[in-house]
């Protein structure tokens, strides 16, 4: 990354100052089509006398001219920092531009009335321009050159070089001249100054800011850093101790007595439970890390959600249920991380095992709407409070059955918090639908990649 100054930071970019001077193109347009209505209004509807319109036509029309030239010359740089050459193109092309306006707004003015114009003022909105736009020295010698053109425009009016126009006063006398001269003078340095002063104060701000992102950024490297290599050396330990309590409480050494395999079974069940955890925190961790968009790619909803399901059937078969799947014939694909997709589904599946009665019935459905792909787990579970509905997808939460207290719910209420965060990761969202008594319905909606319209296959 290019070191740059407080100067150089914010507004004047790349990135925003080709945005900005994009902008000013769009309105400059504005403001020539302006001159030319303007003029019209002013003698045919207004009634003034002596308006040139032919002169307010050029003005316009060569405003127009060069505008289109900055117009398409900054628009390729709209969003994206390109480098110090390009920055400093686009600072050039900053600086012509507002000197041709300050020519094309003295000859406007001088057209509708000269010095006596109501108009002067806009010679200050230039100074403003320039000083957000550009660094303090060219803001104040820009805010120079409008006001040398305008006291020009004054000076040459009260001489008579240069010829009075339009119906507000052909003619300044001295001391007309001399009050406009001291006016727009004072509120041209002051608005400079106080503008310039401004923006220079943001500019340290933003270089402050900056500075601290990048000092919590690297913090935020280290604790995820960190944090692989503690679940990594965690999970090896344990999944050893559950591998081995599983051959102990499977009589691999011998049978165990009942208080015996009791114990046993309650240390099995608290290190799964610390697993789990893990497996939820390194998912957690990898849902933070900035790599996550480099992994995405097409993915295959239908398989993924059948390789899911697939998983799960032993452990829906040990308690009674009857899990199936039903899916469509072809579903579009989604841009994401399937690994991810699996575990989202993987928590959805878990708690619909867990929370549902004994020989209860979990359905799998998807279907594609809009351009968005919609995951259902349903099951006929005894569902979940309205009150209870709102909170289920924060951290440290946990599902509770409907009428019961969530103390009694095992789990350390991670799981739906990750899939809350994977589909947000994949810019879509997660939710629930259920009703004390009348089971659950959880869903997770993931922007496709091609949308066409599907039916439900019910196997």
């Amino acid at each position: 990354m290019e070191t740059r100054t407080s100067e150089d930071l914010i507004l004047t970019h790349s990135l925003m100052l080709g945005e900005r001077l994009y902008l000013f193109a769009r309105l400059r347009f504005l403001a020539a089509a302006g001159i030319l209505v303007g003029g019209f209004f002013a003698t045919y509807v207004v009634g003034i006398p002596g308006l040139d319109l032919r002169a307010l036509a050029g003005a316009a029309a060569f405003l127009a001219a060069y505008n289109v030239g900055v117009y398409l010359a900054v628009r390729p740089h709209i969003g994206a920092y390109e480098g110090e050459k390009n920055h400093r193109r686009l600072i050039a092309i900053a600086h012509v531009s507002i000197l041709l306006d300050y020519l094309v707004l003295t000859v406007a003015i001088w057209l509708v009335g000269g010095a006596a114009s109501p108009f002067l003022a806009f010679y200050l909105l230039h100074a403003i321009l320039a000083a957000v736009l550009l660094s303090r020295g060219a803001a104040y010698a820009l805010a120079s050159v409008g006001y040398l053109l305008l006291a020009a425009l004054v000076l040459g009016e009260w001489s008579g070089v240069i010829p009075g126009k339009g119906a507000l006063g052909p003619h300044i006398d001295f001391r007309t001249a001399l009050t406009l001269l001291f006016v727009y003078g004072l509120l041209t340095a002051v608005t400079t100054v106080l503008t310039a002063g401004i923006v220079r104060r943001l500019r340290e701000s933003e270089q402050g800011l900056r500075a601290a992102s990048e000092r919590l950024e690297r913090l935020a490297d280290m604790r995820r850093s960190f944090l692989h290599v503690v679940l990594h050396d965690l999970r090896s330990p344990v999944g050893t101790v559950v591998a081995m309590l599983d051959g102990l409480g499977g009589g691999l050494d011998g049978q165990l007595g009942d208080a015996q395999k009791h114990r046993v079974d309650r240390a099995t069940a608290r290190l799964r439970n610390l697993l789990d955890l893990l497996r939820g925190l390194r998912v957690l961790a990898d849902l933070e890390t900035e790599r996550l968009d480099s992994l995405m790619a097409p993915v295959d909803l239908r398989s993924t959600i059948t390789a899911a399901v697939e998983d799960h059937l032993d452990s829906a078969e040990q308690r009674g249920h009857t899990l199936k799947a039903a899916l469509p014939a072809t579903l579009p694909a989604i841009r994401g991380v399937d690994r991810l997709i699996r575990e989202a589904l993987a928590n959805y599946l878990t708690n619909a095992i867990k929370y549902t009665h004994q020989g209860g019935a979990i359905t799998v459905r998807a279907a594609c709407r809009g351009g968005v792909v919609r995951i259902e787990v349903k099951d006929n579970g005894p569902g979940i409070k309205a009150e209870d509905q709102a909170g289920l997808f924060q951290e440290f939460t946990r599902v509770g059955k409907a009428g019961e207290r969530r103390g009694k719910a095992s789990g350390l209420g991670l799981g739906l918090s990750i899939v809350r965060r994977i589909a947000e990761a994949h810019h879509g969202r997660a939710g629930v639908e259920s009703q004390p008594g009348a089971g659950s319905t959880f869903f997770l909606e993931l922007p496709a990649l091609d949308a066409p319209a599907v039916g439900v296959d019910h196997p």
